[in-house]
């Protein structure tokens, strides 16, 4: 790892919180562009950060990956000894539009733009374009639903969403949940 790519990384562990994490990168100009009202949640700076480029309200959860590059031309070269593959590495660009949220779990190779009004579903590896308007999921990720329908049903359900300081459920309302959840799956 280079001093400057240990430096911002270890800098980055400092940052307590994602959205202060999309800060320093965007103070830094660590990234290839980050635009406004981002979350960068991994403690990490990925290797080769300027072929990244987040555009507005763009979330990336803390466990996914945004990778690059591959370093499939360095095995296959060990594989097949005096065979020409080219560069050891493979380099690509990875481009997030607006208003996409990647869950935990997801990694993105090189090469990928994820459309604007885009949820890449949690555990999927993205190896190709995302429309825009798309929810994807998989491996590898194919579209699997679609954004506005998404939302639509989310307003709808906006009672059951909650938010609490220091993720702190009361009793009172998982009591609630699990009657709903069990009414709902026993049939009731």
């Amino acid at each position: 790892m280079r001093a400057g790519r240990l430096y911002h990384s270890a800098r980055l562990l400092l940052c307590r919180t994602p959205r202060k994490r999309a800060k320093y990168l965007k103070d830094h100009d660590l990234l290839g562009g980050i635009g406004e009202n981002c979350m960068w949640g991994p403690w990490l700076l990925p290797l080769y950060p300027k072929l990244i480029k987040l555009h507005d309200n763009v979330h990336v959860h803390k466990t996914a990956h945004l990778v690059p590059h591959d370093m499939l031309n360095r095995f296959l070269a060990t594989c097949e000894p005096g065979a020409d593959f080219g560069f050891k590495e493979k380099l690509g660009c990875i481009e997030l539009m607006d208003n996409v949220y990647v869950a935990m779990n997801v990694t993105v190779m090189p090469n990928v733009r994820i459309n604007r009004n885009c949820i890449i579903s949690a555990g999927s590896v993205v190896t190709s374009d995302i429309p825009e308007n798309s929810i994807a999921s998989g491996i590898p990720a194919k579209p699997t639903g679609r954004f506005d329908m998404f939302v639509a049903l989310r307003k709808m359900g906006k009672g059951q969403t909650v938010a609490f300081k220091n993720q702190e459920l009361p009793d009172e309302l998982a009591t609630v949940e699990w009657e709903r959840f069990l009414r709902r799956h026993n049939g009731d």
